[in-house]
């Protein structure tokens, strides 16, 4: 788990840098103010969804995707009215916010061991088994 936050955290401040690159905060006259706020709302987005994926074991590259997507949307609004158009930047933030949606699933959820395999077999009957990753395809 501590691989998703880390990549979390990750995504958050890629967002934030995307902010300060574009100098889409200019209009709050702070230059880091947009960046902070930024970065922050990605984290109180993207926790919660987290742990609703974590506990649904939803770990498909297309939600990461989509929840990177609806980031990327939600990080846009702020800047409305700001000194770039807002569609414009829009579809900046929209496009990276998927991309870095997918760098999140590849960085974060591929190959993790703690999130995509069994932890236990269940027989009909009941009894439970612990296995290993690929323990059941090799019978």
């Amino acid at each position: 788990m501590r691989r998703v936050v880390a990549a979390l955290i990750a995504e958050a401040a890629c967002f934030a840098a995307l902010v300060f690159w574009l100098d889409a905060d200019r209009a709050f006259g702070n230059r880091g103010l947009g960046a902070l706020g930024v970065f922050v709302g990605v984290l109180a987005v993207g926790f919660p969804a987290m742990f609703y994926c974590c506990k649904r074991r939803m770990w498909e590259p297309w939600r990461a995707v989509l929840l990177g997507t609806l980031c990327g949307g939600l990080c846009a609004l702020p800047f409305y009215g700001g000194p770039f158009a807002f569609p414009f930047l829009l579809l900046v933030f929209v496009i990276a916010g998927a991309l870095f949606g997918l760098v999140f699933w590849f960085v974060a959820i591929w190959r993790n061991d703690d999130l995509t395999c069994p932890k236990t077999f269940c027989l009909p009957c009941g009894k439970a088994y612990r296995v290993a990753r690929n323990a059941l395809s090799r019978h």
